[in-house]
């Protein structure tokens, strides 16, 4: 399977873990509250350059979510994903002619049709970055915005978690063998969903390259600590929430796992 292909069923076969996330104004997992806190500072960022009326397309919309609360505040939003599922929830829920299925290589937009791009957990799942770059510049119009997240490739947090996973995957197969064997019974299969790639990226080249494709950096957050290891195990909600208020603060905001950077297209 492809790339894509492989983000596509693992988008599809988890719609409705999608649509509950921002239903608790206080999530209490590490991993709920970083998706609301993106959202949180991505509508920021957007309102603090746009009047309501722009025009806004959310890119990777999933279950249509954002595009709403855009509406909500007055904007016009349109959303695109890569899967059917997520956009045919999306239709179903907020509105049936402001979704569509679309690849963020290949935006089904004409040039120059949009104030302003969110892109919030998309570019990581992506092999490449500059032919998705080059499609936002593409349909904002002359100093159009975007909001793009990614993933923090010196986050601290992020290697603790990798190695408590390299000593989980050595040795769950076993404790997990053993403890069906004493009980008599067969190992039943993980049922795991799919493998994706998930890429990290360094502040000062995902910079570089974002100037070269003309879209100019005007704002940047980095928010979330927290460690994924052991989520399952306390909750790390309004630990994630505290450490929001150092999300603009240089000196102590590499620590976060997850970035933000408004960009203004150059035309």
């Amino acid at each position: 399977m492809s790339t894509k292909g492989q983000v596509d069923d693992l988008f599809t076969k988890t719609v409705e873990d999608w649509a509950r996330f921002y239903n608790d104004p206080k999530p209490r997992t590490m991993n709920d509250q970083n998706l609301v806190s993106r959202r949180r500072f991505a509508l920021e960022m957007i309102e603090g350059k746009l009047q309501p009326g722009a025009n806004v397309l959310d890119i990777g919309c999933g279950t249509g979510h954002l595009a709403a609360e855009l509406m909500r505040r007055g904007f016009t939003a349109w959303g695109v994903d890569l899967s059917s599922a997520m956009v045919e929830y999306a239709r179903e829920h907020y509105s049936a002619d402001r979704f569509r299925v679309g690849d963020i290589e290949q935006i089904p937009f004409a040039d120059n049709t949009f104030d302003a791009v969110m892109c919030l957990g998309v570019m990581e799942y992506l092999e490449k970055d500059e032919l998705a770059l080059r499609e936002m510049w593409r349909v904002l119009k002359p100093g159009g915005m975007a909001v793009i997240t990614t993933p923090s490739s010196i986050c601290p947090f992020f290697y603790v978690d990798m190695a408590f996973r390299q000593a989980r995957f050595v040795l769950r197969p076993v404790v997990r063998s053993l403890r069906y064997t004493w009980r008599g019974k067969p190992v039943p299969s993980n049922g795991e969903l799919p493998k994706v790639i998930h890429r990290r990226y360094y502040r000062p080249r995902w910079l570089d390259l974002l100037h070269s494709v003309h879209l100019e950096a005007e704002d940047w957050v980095c928010h979330s600590w927290g460690f994924y290891c052991v989520d399952r195990f306390c909750s790390q909600g309004a630990f994630c929430r505290a450490s929001d208020h150092f999300a603009r603060n240089p000196l102590i905001n590499w620590l976060a796992s997850d970035q933000l950077v408004l960009v203004r297209a150059v035309k």
